[in-house]
């Protein structure tokens, strides 16, 4: 399959993930428009967001898991992802443990914004495990799928401490 192929189907599934989305916030208004009773504003456009979202996303995980796996053989670009999904969960386990070594306090902008990466670490654990192990697969060479192996390990840490977090009535972090 050539160059310009890929990269038009690639655009397509973008697209026809576009389409998903509209269509689907388009049917949340139809039914909950219909319903009897006053909703608040903030919590209807709430919910149509995240059914346009989730709309959004579902379908473009198929265009997502083609364009990487048609890019398998440039390993620049794997050697690249395999070092930034690293860095990532490295910096998201120390973000999540960050709150046991400041008993939550944050002073200044830096540890703001360090304890937000480690909530939507906390609560996105489940993708990023998922993405990782997908790149595990997909990646090229043993490099980059240790690479990815090891981000994924940091991912089941976290997921862990989500677990703890979560379950315990004062956690630690």
């Amino acid at each position: 399959m050539g160059h310009w192929k890929k990269t038009s189907l690639v655009i397509s599934g973008y697209m026809a993930a576009v389409l998903a989305a509209i269509v689907a916030g388009w049917l949340y208004d139809v039914r909950v428009s219909a319903l009897p009773y006053d909703t608040s504003g903030g919590m209807y456009a709430g919910g149509q967001l995240i059914t346009a979202l989730g709309a959004f996303l579902a379908v473009a995980l198929i265009p997502t898991v083609f364009l990487l796996w048609s890019s398998r053989r440039n390993e620049r670009f794997w050697n690249r992802v395999g070092l930034v999904s690293l860095w990532f969960a490295a910096v998201g386990l120390v973000a999540v443990l960050l709150p046991a070594l400041t008993h939550g306090r944050a002073d200044n902008v830096a540890l703001v914004l360090l304890n937000l990466l480690g909530l939507a670490q906390l609560l996105g654990v489940p993708l990023w495990t998922f993405a990782f192990g997908i790149f595990a697969w997909l990646a090229p060479t043993k490099e980059t799928r240790q690479q990815m192996l090891l981000a994924l390990g940091i991912e089941i840490v976290i997921g862990v401490c989500a677990v703890i977090h979560w379950i315990m009535p004062r956690p630690p972090f």
